[in-house]
């Protein structure tokens, strides 16, 4: 085809695109024109003006541009007035819905510290931190830099944490959440260089908000408490503080936020509910190198875990048995590492 053919094409689409928007743009303004006019009254007529609240003169000049812009803005509005957490939790909007997306950003979601900030770790050694996932994990890897991570159970960010020396050491960056309100403010006072929230992973597909049990001498087994058992402890009146309400986002809807699906390694330690959190994401939609999941707690067992992800198409390739963690490690191929 010559190169005038192309031009042409070009042109009769941007013409075709310009006539559709010039007839939805009619379209939206007679029926919201329809909905504002009672049936007594004439179309042609002095009426109010919603945005202005003044008198509209039937004879005045119309500008479609600006009629169709109010319009739609006043039905953005009226959108935004409901998307209120109430509201996304009641009806249980989908994990994809963009109220969902959209709270997350505005009201959950804190931005990574500035590389020139220097990290506020309680010393600056140089040992690992956690308590051997990282270095697992970074070698079966093959010594990635520049990954992506996703650590839900991120406490303080600094001991035990599975995901600080990736950061700090080859320039990793993640998502970090944690849902024991005292641990995240530690967390935050670090200057991570990733995503931090003050949420818990959703145990359903949609939004919810849970009771959760903060632990004073050992914040790393805080954990969601209810109708969702788990193997965990509760909390010890007159020792630990008393529970706190916490609101809860499926994973997918995180990463969504964030803008990111693909994960290099995801860390799951929330102290039994992990096959359930597992359970809530469309795996299909995303790719996730490698995981470590704790298992110890979770009232279906090792095996079950093993079973669900082994369908989901990962390879369990081993386990940790520490002194601080039971992890499963799963792997999505071999191959392409």
């Amino acid at each position: 085809m010559r190169p005038g053919c192309y031009i042409s094409l070009f042109r009769c689409k941007l013409q075709l695109l310009s006539v559709c928007f010039i007839v939805l743009s009619i379209s939206l303004l007679l029926i919201y024109q329809r909905t504002n006019v009672n049936d007594n009254q004439p179309l042609i007529s002095a009426h109010r003006d919603d945005v202005t609240g003044g008198i509209i003169d039937s004879n005045r000049k119309f500008n479609l541009m600006e009629e169709t812009s109010g319009f739609l803005k006043r039905l953005f509005n009226s959108y935004n007035s409901e998307c209120t957490l109430d509201y996304m939790n009641a009806n249980k909007l989908p994990q994809d819905h963009p109220c969902v997306i959209e709270t997350i950003k505005r009201h959950y979601l804190n931005k990574p510290s500035p590389p020139e900030v220097p990290l506020q770790l309680d010393s600056d050694d140089d040992k690992d931190r956690s308590p051997g996932q990282t270095g697992v994990i970074f070698r079966l890897l093959k010594n990635q830099t520049n990954g992506f991570f996703v650590e839900c159970g991120a406490l303080t960010g600094d001991a035990m944490s599975n995901t600080i020396d990736l950061e700090r050491k080859f320039n990793w960056g993640g998502i970090l959440i944690e849902a024991n309100p005292e641990a995240f403010k530690k967390l935050l006072s670090r200057n991570r260089k990733s995503w931090t929230l003050p949420i818990c992973l959703s145990l359903e597909p949609f939004p919810t908000q849970v009771t959760f049990q903060p632990k004073s001498v050992d914040p790393g087994h805080s954990h969601i408490e209810g109708a969702a058992k788990t193997l965990q402890k509760p909390g010890i009146p007159g020792i630990d503080p008393d529970s706190v309400t916490v609101q809860c986002f499926p994973l997918y809807s995180v990463l969504l936020a964030v803008g990111r699906t693909a994960i290099d390694f995801f860390s799951l330690d929330v102290e039994g509910h992990e096959l359930k959190i597992l359970e809530t994401i469309p795996w299909h939609k995303v790719y996730i190198k490698t995981l470590t999941v704790e298992w110890n707690n979770i009232p279906e067992g090792e095996e079950a875990l093993s079973r669900f992800m082994e369908a989901t198409g990962y390879i369990r390739i081993g386990a940790f048995d520490f002194q601080w963690t039971r992890d499963v490690i799963f792997i999505k191929d071999l191959i392409n590492l």
